[in-house]
């Protein structure tokens, strides 16, 4: 952020010897991301995941992946996305459950971990099939604890210099990240068992789902039965796509909540149209479908708006591979060189955005003003030919989310947006929770009790 203030959208730096090439420019990004050669990613950005989990979706290299993608794309396809709706809406109560309690938190990160537990309950039953609050062994809050001390784990090897050398990272899974290695086998194990369990006639295990014929994990599960993919693949691959929602999603909600308590006359507009789709005083229990989603367009343009000032990913890169990169520009960037996306320094290109880039409007998203705008000035699941597989998927479950928690409860906070503080990990994060304080069934306008009922 620093040196694109002083140096531009376009500039270099160095880690230790080795050059970046970084940039927040749309045109650039465009080129980057449309280019055949720029398919791959380099160890210096991506050395810490591959690590931790292993080849997989998030690692692996450009041939390799248009391969891996091409027979995990028929659990992404958008009917079957719209197939897990029910699974969003039935894993809201949960949610709820919880948040009822916050009431005025002076340490939202509370927040966040329930956001996280959602997130993984969903992704539990969707990805492979399992309800893992039925599970033996751990439930969900147990897996989110895991999970987060996995992400804390791969952002530390990944950022901290001292894990460069990888003699001295070895050195530290055998004593400082001991724990961390042996939840990672823990977790790979458990993948590992719902493969054997689809591969088998299936028992009356409870934890599996009846209803769990269309999940991403049962495609897998088919590509290994005809050794299209060998099986330490497919397990990094779903501990991948694990990794991938709980940050993406869960924080996703998390900000929106925190934007809504920030901006209480946006969040009467988005609470008034939610409230016109479903009039009924039922405190966001009622179910959504896609035709629901498809007309929420405030709600929509909110959260866009959200994922343009905090992108949840921050940065990406890929690696020039096959032969030298022409920008649009006139430069060129040599085979083999590393390129960072800066996705958060493109969102608030003012060049791109006007001079109140950095402040949170949700009109930047009308559609006249994303007519005017570059293609690729909004990017938060990447785009063009290596982009999210999982974006669909994220932006229902998100607005599923949102649209209960706003028509349940009223956001409010002291804090502004000018106080938040971030910090450096893998992930957008702040380095200190603001408070939040939540409202059950009160509306955000004088006449909304007979919207929402009585206030708890």
């Amino acid at each position: 952020m620093e040196c694109s203030e002083k140096l531009g959208q376009n500039f270099v730096h160095f880690i230790g010897p080795f050059p970046q090439f970084v940039t927040g420019d749309p045109e650039t990004v465009k080129d980057v991301l449309t280019s055949k050669i720029c398919l791959s990613k380099d160890y210096i950005t991506y050395g810490g995941l591959y690590h931790a989990l292993g080849e997989g979706l998030l690692t692996i290299q450009a041939k390799g992946w248009q391969q891996h993608r091409k027979f995990m794309e028929p659990g992404f396809k958008f009917s079957k996305i719209v197939g897990f709706l029910p699974v969003f809406n039935r894993r809201m109560p949960g949610l709820f459950e919880k948040m009822d309690k916050c009431n005025a938190m002076q340490d939202s990160y509370n927040i966040l971990v329930y956001c996280r537990e959602f997130t993984i309950g969903i992704t539990g039953e969707t990805m492979m099939g399992r309800d893992l609050d039925k599970s033996p062994t751990v439930n969900v809050n147990y897996y989110s604890e895991l999970i987060a001390g996995i992400m804390e784990y791969m952002s530390e090897i990944t950022l901290n210099v001292l894990y460069q050398p990888k003699l001295i990272l070895k050195l530290a899974d055998l004593t400082v990240f001991r724990k961390q290695r042996k939840v990672l086998e823990f977790l790979q194990k458990e993948i590992d068992e719902t493969y054997r369990y689809y591969s088998s006639d299936c028992g009356t295990d409870p934890q599996y789902l009846d209803t769990a014929d269309n999940v991403v994990a049962k495609y897998i599960n088919e590509a290994i039965s005809n050794n299209i993919i060998d099986r330490k693949l497919a397990i990094t691959s779903i501990m991948h796509l694990f990794g991938a929602a709980f940050e993406t999603t869960s924080s996703t909600i998390y900000f929106t909540i925190l934007m809504l308590a920030m901006h209480p006359e946006y969040q009467e507009k988005a609470y008034t149209e939610i409230c016109e789709l479903f009039s009924d005083n039922d405190k966001g229990e009622f179910e959504m479908t896609y035709q629901d989603i498809s007309q929420l367009n405030y709600l929509d343009m909110f959260i866009k708006e959200t994922m343009r000032v905090f992108p949840t990913v921050p940065l990406f890169a890929r690696k020039v591979c096959g032969g030298d990169l022409s920008l649009s520009n006139g430069m060129v960037i040599p085979d083999g060189q590393e390129i960072v996306l800066n996705t958060y320094n493109l969102h608030r290109n003012k060049s791109v955005w006007g001079p109140q880039a950095n402040i949170f409007n949700p009109d930047n998203f009308l559609p006249s003003n994303v007519a005017k705008r570059h293609p690729y000035a909004f990017v938060p699941f990447s785009k063009g030919i290596r982009f999210c597989i999982g974006m669909r998927y994220a932006e229902l479950s998100i607005r599923v989310a949102m649209a209960k928690l706003i028509k349940r409860y009223k956001f409010s906070t002291t804090a502004k947006v000018e106080d938040l503080v971030l910090y450096n990990h893998i992930s957008l994060q702040l380095s200190k929770y603001p408070p939040i304080m939540l409202t059950v069934g009160s509306g955000s306008s004088s006449d909304s009790s007979s919207k929402r009922g009585v206030g708890k």
